[in-house]
C-alpha cells in the first residue's frame, strides 16, 4: 500500500495540470462580508491568491476550485469566517487523501479576495503565487513555493517567500522582504528597506536607508535616500547614488560603487573593487582582488593584496597598504602614505607629503608638493619635481632624484650596490658630504671642497645652508 501526504500529491502533480484537467471538475465560490474592522487572514495552499483594495467596505471572496476527480473536487472547501471587530478569516480546507497504487490526480484552488484598502492584511500560502496589490494598513504576507507580488502599498509590509521571486513595487512605508531560492526586485520604497536573500539576485530601486543580507546571489541597488548596508557573497555588487553612508562587505564577487554623497566602507576579497565619486570618507578592505577608483571628497584608506591598486583624484590625507600588487596614486590632495611588498610605487601629483615603504619594488614619484621619505630595496627610486625635503633609503637599487623645485631642503640618499644621480638645484645651498666605496664620485656642480678622495667628497655649494649627503656601496654618485 502506499501513503502520500496530499501536499506532496498536489505539488507535483500541479505541475502537469494541463494533461490531467482533460476532464477536470470545475466549481466556483463566492460569498460577502461586510467589514467590521481588525485583520483580514487568508491562509490557503495550492493554488494562486490574488487580493486587491476595494472602494467599499466589502470583502469579497471568490475561488475557483479545480481537480481531476470529481468527488475529491467536491470536497474541497473554502471558508469565510463570521466578519467582527477581530476581523475575518478566510480558509481553504482539503479532504484527507489516501491512496494506492498508481495515481493520476491534480487539484487546486485559486482566490481571489477584494477588501477595504485599510483593513490589515495576512496572507499565509503554500504551492501557488501571490500578488497583491492596493492596501493601506499593515500587512504580512508568507509564502512558500510560489512567487509574490506586493504593489502600490501604504503601512509597514513584510513579505517571505522561498523558492520563487518577490516583486515589491510603490510601497509607502517600512518593508521587509525575505526570500530563498529566488530573486528579489523592489522598486520605490518610501521607507526603511530590509532584504534577506540566499541564492538568488536582489535589485533595488529608489528606496530609503536600505539592508540587504544576501548569499550565492548578485546584489544592485541604484537610488538610495539615506544609509545602505550590504553583506553579500559569491556574486557582483553593483551601488550607484546613495545620498547617506554606505557599508558593504562581499566575498569572492566584484564590488562597483559610484555616487555616494556620504562616507564608504567596503571590504572585499577576490574580485576588483571599483568606485567613483564619493562625498566624503573612503575605507577600503580588499584581499585578492584589485582596486581601482577615483574622487574622494575627503581622505581614503586603502589595504590590498595580490593585486593593483590604482586611485585619482582624492581630497585629503590618504593611506594605501598593499602586498603582491603595485600602486599608483594621481592627484591626492592632502599627505600620502604607501606601503608596499613585492610591487611597483607609482606616486604622481601629491599636493602634500609623500611616504613610501617598499620592499623588492620600485618607486617613482613626479610632482610633490611637499616631502619625500622613501625606503625600499632591489629596484630603483626615481624621484622628479619635489618640493621639500627628500629622504631615500635603498638597497641593491639606484636613486635618481631630478628637478627639485621650492626652497632648500635637506636631502639624504642612501644605497648600496647601485649608482646615485643628483641634479642639484641651480639656486640651492648645500653642505655636501658624499662617500661610496668600489665606485666614484664625479661633479659637475662648482663645490668648495674641504676634503676629497676617490671615495669621499665634502664640501660647499652655494651658502651651505642645507644637509645633502649621498652614501653608496659599491656603486657611483653622480651631481649635475
Amino acid at each position: 500500500m502506499l501513503r502520500i501526504h496530499k501536499t506532496l500529491i498536489a505539488a507535483l502533480l500541479l505541475l502537469a495540470a494541463p494533461a490531467l484537467y482533460a476532464d477536470r471538475f470545475e466549481r466556483t465560490f463566492s460569498r460577502t462580508q461586510s467589514y467590521q474592522g481588525g485583520r483580514i487572514s487568508i491562509d490557503h495552499s495550492m493554488g494562486a491568491v490574488t487580493v486587491h483594495a476595494g472602494s467599499g467596505n466589502d470583502v469579497r471572496v471568490h475561488a475557483l476550485i479545480r481537480a481531476s476527480d470529481a468527488e475529491i473536487g467536491k470536497d474541497i472547501n473554502v471558508t469565510v469566517s463570521a466578519s467582527s471587530a477581530n476581523g475575518i478569516t478566510i480558509r481553504t480546507e482539503y479532504p484527507d487523501m489516501h491512496f494506492h497504487g498508481n495515481v493520476s490526480l491534480s487539484y487546486s484552488v485559486d482566490i481571489e479576495v477584494t477588501m477595504p484598502a485599510n483593513a490589515p492584511l495576512t496572507v499565509h500560502n503554500k504551492f501557488g503565487s501571490v500578488e497583491v496589490t492596493g492596501i493601506h494598513a499593515a500587512g504580512e504576507i508568507v509564502n512558500a513555493q510560489g512567487p509574490v507580488v506586493l504593489r502600490d502599498s501604504r503601512g509597514t509590509q513584510r513579505v517571505e517567500s522561498s523558492f520563487g521571486s518577490v516583486l515589491v513595487e510603490r510601497s509607502a512605508g517600512d518593508t521587509s522582504v525575505q526570500n530563498a531560492n529566488g530573486s528579489v526586485r523592489i522598486d520605490n520604497v518610501d521607507g526603511t528597506l530590509n532584504v534577506t536573500n540566499r541564492f538568488g539576485p536582489v535589485t533595488v530601486n529608489d528606496a530609503h536607508d536600505v539592508t540587504i543580507h544576501n548569499g550565492n546571489g548578485a546584489v544592485e541597488v541604484l537610488g538610495v535616500t539615506g544609509n545602505a548596508t550590504i553583506v553579500d557573497s559569491f556574486d557582483t555588487v553593483r551601488i550607484a547614488n546613495v545620498s547617506g553612508d554606505l557599508n558593504l562587505n562581499n566575498q569572492n564577487g566584484r564590488v562597483d560603487v559610484r555616487d555616494v554623497k556620504g562616507r564608504a566602507s567596503i571590504k572585499n576579497s577576490f574580485d576588483a573593487t571599483v568606485f567613483a565619486n564619493i562625498g566624503r570618507d573612503l575605507i577600503i578592505s580588499a584581499n585578492n582582488g584589485r582596486v581601482e577608483g577615483s574622487h574622494v571628497g575627503n581622505g581614503a584608506t586603502i589595504t590590498g593584496s595580490f593585486d593593483t591598486i590604482s586611485v585619482r583624484d582624492i581630497n585629503g590625507p590618504t593611506r594605501i597598504t598593499n602586498a603582491n600588487g603595485n600602486v599608483t596614486a594621481v592627484d591626492i590632495r592632502g599627505n600620502l602614505n604607501i606601503d608596499a611588498r613585492f610591487g611597483l610605487v607609482r606616486a604622481e601629483l601629491i599636493k602634500g607629503t609623500l611616504d613610501v615603504d617598499n620592499a623588492n619594488g620600485g618607486v617613482t614619484a613626479t610632482d610633490i608638493s611637499g616631502g619625500v621619505r622613501v625606503h625600499t630595496s632591489f629596484a630603483p627610486v626615481l624621484l622628479k619635481t619635489i618640493a621639500g625635503r627628500v629622504t631615500v633609503e635603498n638597497a641593491n637599487g639606484s636613486i635618481s632624484v631630478s628637478d627639485l623645485r621650492g626652497a632648500c631642503a635637506d636631502i639624504n640618499l642612501k644605497t648600496s650596490f647601485a649608482s646615485i644621480k643628483l641634479d642639484v638645484p641651480p639656486n640651492g645651498g648645500y653642505h655636501v658630504d658624499a662617500r661610496t666605496s668600489f665606485g666614484s664620485i664625479t661633479t659637475a656642480v662648482p663645490i668648495v671642497m674641504t676634503s676629497k678622495s676617490d671615495n669621499t667628497l665634502t664640501g660647499t655649494i652655494g651658502n651651505g645652508a642645507c644637509q645633502l649627503k649621498l652614501e653608496t656601496a659599491n656603486g657611483g654618485i653622480t651631481l649635475e
